[in-house]
């Protein structure tokens, strides 16, 4: 059910160290309206100073869903491992609190028909449909077993979120009780989709550590993306689910160990095969011009971005960078290189519609400052009242 991709094998060959022996198998788009209502970017743990691995070791994660619908399937994912990575079992059902499951929501996920399956290094499968009624803001909670080794798991460093994790085979435990320890990461998960409801279409939110909601209150959703997911919510009838495809720490041109393959290089799996794209929102590249790359270069890679999404058949907005000024490193010459992006964004004509991020979160008694109601003590990031503030300056009218 699965079809393959040419998603670079050479760039994560190069990151992970080892020789990927299959292209990348993305989930088939299969017929109906499937559209993702959950989903996270994903890289390689192999850095990390102790990097996660499992063994004979379940693992609840828990996602709150931006979309309705009536079936849902998951999306794991080996797409950074080592090695095969082998689901023993694996469940879904409606969160009730903690790692404890709502009484009779929980269903047994298959894969092709089989209770188990190995995903070979680089790969990742999607399970068989089940029936399940959720709706946007319930929790849903993925629980996992991997009976035999991992290796370092592909993962999503920061959910921000508590995840739990066990000994032994407890994908179907309802209470919970045997999930005594925490992890604030995703492992191993992709995405849930939905069909058979109201959520046809998904805008994928693409970009850094403002995106991915560092500094954020754990279990908090105080994330950019979330405000605007609650905020579509309130509209009867509107599309689309949003979906947080942003990694911390990431970059536009850059590929690192620690912070995942650059846009250019994940774009295609991350968020070009997302079911139902609708809409990409790109607030990326305040971490390449700290790393002094230029204006221009940001500028060809946003075209070449835009392009693609454009080919394949999305819509595209751009967020104009935030300000900047007071935090490490900053200077004139910085200062620049952002103006000279942020004009771009606003008048390049290569996005479908702008949010302008920059003017949201700045001091107006200083532009180039955030508003110190809006920062969360480093001039880089926002604090919660900075997202909010955020996810109000989208114009809903951009995502008709």
């Amino acid at each position: 059910m699965n079809n393959a991709s040419n998603t670079p094998r050479r760039l994560l060959t190069a990151l992970l160290g080892v020789a990927l022996t299959a292209p990348i198998a993305l989930p088939a788009r299969a017929g109906g309206h499937w559209a993702d209502a959950w989903a996270t970017s994903l890289h390689s743990s192999a850095a990390a100073v102790v990097p996660p691995a499992y063994e004979n070791q379940s693992i609840r994660m828990v996602v709150r869903m931006r979309g309705d619908g009536d079936q849902v399937r998951v999306r794991l994912s080996n797409l950074h491992g080592d090695r095969p990575v082998t689901f023993g079992a694996a469940t879904v059902a409606l969160r009730s609190s903690g790692p404890a499951l709502a009484e009779g929501t929980l269903r047994r996920l298959a894969f092709g028909g089989a209770p188990s399956v190995t995903v070979p290094a680089g790969q990742e499968v999607s399970s068989d449909p089940v029936e399940l009624k959720v709706r946007s803001g319930q929790d849903l909670a993925v629980s996992i077993y991997l009976p035999d080794a991992t290796g370092p798991a592909t993962w999503h460093r920061s959910a921000v979120q508590t995840n739990y994790l066990t000994t032994g085979d407890h994908t179907a435990d309802e209470d919970g009780g045997s999930f005594t320890t925490t992890v604030r990461s995703w492992l191993f998960l992709n995405a849930v989709a939905v069909t058979h409801g109201p959520t046809h279409e998904t805008l994928a939110a693409l970009g850094d550590s403002i995106t991915d909601g560092s500094g954020t209150a754990v279990d908090g959703f105080e994330r950019w993306p979330d405000h605007l997911a609650a905020r579509l919510a309130a509209v009867p009838g509107r599309d689309p689910a949003v979906v947080n495809v942003g990694i911390g720490g990431n970059r536009v041109l850059a590929d690192t160990a620690q912070d995942g393959l650059s846009v250019l290089n994940r774009l295609e799996h991350d968020v070009l095969t997302r079911d139902g794209l609708r809409y990409v929102l790109l607030l990326e590249g305040t971490n390449d011009l700290r790393n002094r790359a230029t204006a221009g270069r940001l500028v060809t890679a946003y075209r070449q971005i835009a392009d693609r999404v454009h080919a394949a058949g999305a819509r595209i907005i751009g967020g104009t960078l935030p300000p900047l000024k007071g935090s490490a490193g900053y200077d004139e010459a910085l200062e620049a290189e952002r103006q000279a992006v942020n004009t771009w964004i606003t008048t390049g004509g290569a996005f479908d519609g702008v949010v302008d991020f920059a003017s949201a979160l700045a001091d107006p008694a200083d532009p180039l400052r955030y508003l110190p109601a809006y920062d969360r003590g480093d001039h880089i990031h926002p604090n919660a009242a900075g997202f909010a503030a955020m996810a109000a300056a989208v114009d809903l009218d951009l995502l008709r």
